[in-house]
């Protein structure tokens, strides 16, 4: 049985329940557990996973009832231009912090097929490549480079917004047209070459000289 079996089996049944009982609670999970370090408010949480308020606060309070979600409230202040409200992050001395952590790190972010499908209606996509948290790497430049011309950048700004609330993660993107990229490869630039050396996989490729 590997690591996720040993957690599903020595996990008490309740916080099992808790955990894995809604979508929203998996982009809850996937949410706090890629950003350890960081605190939300709620209107922040609310944004990220493009859920209904109601929804969300329910969820979040279950995941703070079994002691995964910590909260302070946090005083407004001017001068360090910060928010006053309650904080939400993740509690690392949850029993299954670890296991969880490495649980949700280690599973696929999203369908690759619905990915590539999604990206065609961007524009007229000759290459769509995907790494880092795509691909549960750290060494990497980017998330998603794309080439390609007449690209929406609504369309984009949409899909970002739709994988971010999916994976749980900002996504770290590059986007070129077909004759700058042309142009930037021949040319050995250094950013281009990185993401191509970097591990990644093409989701599409419809350049011959790559």
């Amino acid at each position: 049985m590997g690591m996720g079996g040993n957690l599903l089996f020595n996990m008490p049944e309740r916080i099992l329940e808790r955990l894995f009982d809604s979508p929203i609670k998996v982009k809850l999970l996937k949410l706090f557990l890629r950003n350890s370090n960081k605190q939300f408010l709620l209107s922040e949480i609310i944004r990220k996973t493009q859920e209904r308020r109601g929804a969300v606060k329910k969820q979040v309070k279950g995941l703070e009832d079994i002691k995964l979600i910590q909260v302070r409230r946090v005083k407004a202040s001017k001068k360090k231009e910060v928010t006053g409200g309650l904080y939400y992050s993740v509690n690392p001395n949850f029993d299954f912090y670890p296991e969880l952590q490495s649980l949700v790190l280690k599973s696929s972010p999203t369908s690759k097929e619905k990915m590539l499908k999604r990206l065609m209606k961007i524009g007229r996509i000759k290459m769509a490549l995907i790494s880092g948290v795509f691909l549960n790497s750290e060494n990497y430049r980017v998330d998603l480079f794309l080439v390609g011309d007449d690209l929406s950048q609504k369309k984009l700004r949409t899909f970002l917004a739709d994988m971010e609330a999916e994976v749980g993660k900002e996504i770290e993107y590059a986007a070129m047209e077909t004759k700058e990229f042309d142009y930037r490869f021949h040319m050995f630039d250094r950013f281009v070459r990185d993401v191509l050396e970097k591990p990644h996989e093409k989701l599409l490729n419809r350049l011959k000289f790559v």
